[in-house]
């Protein structure tokens, strides 16, 4: 059966493309669309022959989006199992509308390659015209296109619902997807979608890092912790971070931010609070507010703890902002899990680039072809599966912020040089262009390896260390603090144990005191995680609730963690009946995991 949309639609495309008159009877966000497209010269009837970005250089693009994927991949998998009965598929796409992931029905696939609904694939209206993707990251609002309302007639065939995801500051990331037969057209989709981006945005805001004011508030203050809830956090009583529904439910825009003071959006003080407050909001509204006062430390969002686990004493965090703060470079120095992206997060929070942005590049993750486009950027065509629009570079991304290298160690050689080039020189040339582009940023570097010793074999330029090596931070291995039962305690309320009733049992306790943890925090938090996860509610945990790899006899080389983590990964798979997606959510891992454990797993 027709879809009920599709005759006034079908003359709306007949008035707009063949008589060139304005397309009556289209939604407003529709016709307004296919005016941007029009203003643009996109023809549409077939799209832009141009290839998706594959292999290294989606990779590539997924390490700069690992942040967004890793917070959006629960609602990616969740939905993507809803929608397979629905035969449709779940996308996810970076703030230009390139495809980072897909989850969903695989019936549907021969339809979404014919139409290049694709990982790597840009969907940006510039690309696609008028498309659920590109029209909700063009008008910042969630929407939803179905069949004819495409500005591509080879788009007619699926029905698309999208809603943009905002980054706490008010950056858009991205978008979240669903795209069906337009046949099979899904009422419900655009609301699963836009409560899902919502789920995204509050984990985000949860998660970042600040010293500042948290205010979560609700009409209802039984939605209080949900992602309905507005939350706003301030720095000296200026807004400074928001998530959508806050601003909704205030009437602000994102533009609003670092504008507006507490006390033009609420009565009274902005004070700490036991339990709940009502206060009226400027609009004449009595929410119910839930105040949280300034933490003592500066967390940051990381893959490992957002506590201060792997964190100097405040007064080394304090020098080492002085020092940023003359734009002297700051070297951090630590065995692998110590904390040293948690440690450069909360420096660069705390400095007074902390309002800039904060890019971060591991050096030993990005393959060494890609390095350089990676750091310097590059101009459109300059190589093969680039982006039709270059890439301005994190070089470039980080001026009026922070730029951290992870593993500077590990950078080639011939990166080395131009680093200290752009480091001297203060500016960049893209790939593939000739115009230079002054970059303005503080730099902090991070390594395991003893970069001295590189320097004297030759492995590391000497000019190069030092420039980098101004001032040295030294972040002590786990098994050095004499501070671990509270940091385990830390670790332990941050996961949300409290919640559930599960706790610590003392010998447990005295195990996890004892042991080496080679990994560090990094270690200590995935086996806390682990075991809260294969915990039932209410319970007391035993030591042998402790993962093998983590005994106290176990030797500080990683074969015996790794046998620990495949008897996890059996176990999780057992229960869920063998469902990666559902084991590798148990076990906080990505599903690239589960699969690479198996596949290395003798049987």
């Amino acid at each position: 059966m027709d879809h009920p949309i599709a005759l006034p639609v079908e003359r709306a495309r007949r008035s707009f493309f063949q008589q060139g008159l304005a397309p009556a009877g289209l939604r407003g966000e529709i016709a307004q669309s296919w005016q941007r497209c029009r203003q643009q010269a996109l023809p549409p009837q077939a799209a832009r022959q141009e290839d998706g970005l594959e292999g290294a250089a989606l990779n590539a693009l997924r390490e700069a989006n690992g942040l967004l994927l890793r917070l959006a991949q629960p609602e990616l998998d969740g939905l993507g199992e809803q929608v397979i009965d629905r035969r449709g598929i779940v996308l996810l796409s970076d703030a230009d509308g390139v495809i980072l992931n897909a989850a969903g029905c695989p019936g549907f696939l021969p339809k979404a390659e014919q139409v290049a609904l694709l990982p790597g694939m840009a969907w940006g209206e510039r690309d696609r015209g008028t498309n659920a993707i590109g029209t909700a990251l063009a008008l910042g609002a969630a929407v939803q296109v179905n069949g004819g309302e495409h500005y591509l007639a080879s788009n007619g065939g699926i029905s698309c619902s999208a809603a943009p995801i905002f980054a706490p500051n008010g950056r858009l990331a991205g978008a979240l997807n669903i795209s069906s037969d337009a046949r099979a057209h899904d009422a419900h989709a655009l609301g699963l979608v836009r409560l899902a981006a919502r789920q995204i945005e509050h984990r985000w805001l949860a998660r970042s890092a600040s010293e500042h004011w948290l205010v979560r508030f609700h009409l209802n203050h039984a939605l209080l912790g949900s992602p309905r809830e507005g939350v706003l956090v301030f720095a000296d009583e200026v807004l400074v971070e928001a998530n959508s529904c806050a601003l909704a439910w205030l009437g602000l825009v994102w533009a609003d931010l670092g504008r507006v003071r507490f006390g033009q959006l609420f009565d009274g003080e902005l004070e700490p609070a036991d339990g709940l407050r009502t206060r009226l909001s400027r609009r004449g509204q009595h929410f119910h507010l839930r105040i949280t006062p300034p933490a003592r430390k500066a967390l940051a969002e990381c893959q490992t703890p957002k506590t201060e686990a792997a964190a100097r004493p405040s007064a080394e965090l304090q020098r080492a902002v002085k020092v940023l703060n003359a734009d002297i470079p700051v070297l951090l120095l630590g065995e692998t899990g110590v904390g040293k992206e948690v440690f450069a997060r909360a420096l660069h929070a705390a400095s007074r680039r902390g309002r800039g942005p904060f890019v971060a590049v591991n050096c030993a993750a990005i393959p060494e072809a890609l390095i350089e486009s990676e750091l310097f950027g590059y101009e459109e065509g300059a190589f093969t599966g680039a982006r039709r629009k270059g890439m301005a570079g994190k070089l470039r991304e980080a001026s009026g912020g922070v730029l951290f290298l992870d593993e500077v160690g590990d950078m080639p050689a011939a990166m080395q040089a131009r680093l200290l080039r752009a480091l001297q020189q203060r500016e960049v040339t893209p790939l593939g262009g000739g115009q230079t582009h002054a970059v303005d940023f503080a730099l902090i570097c991070a390594t395991h390896s003893d970069l001295a010793a590189m320097t004297a074999s030759g492995e590391f330029r000497a000019d190069l260390f030092y420039r980098l090596q101004d001032y040295p931070v030294r972040l002590p291995p786990l098994r050095e603090r004499d501070d671990l039962p509270r940091l385990i305690d830390e670790m332990w309320d941050e996961l949300g144990a409290e919640q559930r009733g599960v706790r610590l049992g003392g010998p447990l306790r005295a195990a996890l005191q004892a042991c080496s943890w080679p990994g560090n925090a990094r270690q200590l938090y995935s086996a806390l995680r682990t075991m809260l996860a294969l915990a039932d509610d209410g319970v007391v945990l035993g030591e042998e609730d402790l993962p093998s790899g983590c005994r106290v006899d176990a030797p500080r080389a990683c074969p015996t963690l790794t046998v620990g983590r495949d008897e996890l990964i059996e176990r999780a798979l057992a229960r869920c009946q063998g469902n990666v997606s559902r084991a590798a959510a148990e076990l906080g891992v990505a599903r690239s995991t589960v699969y690479r454990r198996r596949k290395q797993t003798p049987r």
